[in-house]
């Protein structure tokens, strides 16, 4: 047996959790929304949107956009994005290793 689990974080609704974190993770691999949303099958219209929710819920913007142009456009992280993410993943890791710890106590035989 082994232990699965979700974890986001909520501010008056869902803020925040692995989806939009790899989202973002997606956004710094390739410097476009539009090519992160595609990388995990995710229209570019769903993407958008889901960071304009986060944004708001957050009160702070996670993407900066620039468009179009002869050499086109792209996207980068704020810093409070990558703040968010650099805490989100220490979190998570660290609910990951406590989550295997008290599945143990209790569901692995000595």
């Amino acid at each position: 047996m082994q232990v699965k689990y979700k974890i986001w974080l909520e501010n008056n609704g869902k803020v925040f959790g692995k989806g939009p974190y790899e989202l973002l993770k997606g956004v710094v691999k390739t410097g476009s929304l539009s090519e992160a949303a595609k990388a995990m099958n995710m229209s570019y219209n769903k993407a958008y949107n889901l960071m304009k929710s986060i944004e708001e819920n957050l009160g702070y913007k996670l993407i900066e956009s620039k468009s179009g142009g002869a050499r086109g456009g792209g996207s980068t992280l704020t810093k409070n994005a990558q703040i968010l993410m650099e805490t989100y993943e220490k979190f998570n890791e660290e609910c990951e290793e406590e989550l295997k710890r008290i599945f143990n106590k209790y569901f692995t035989n000595d």
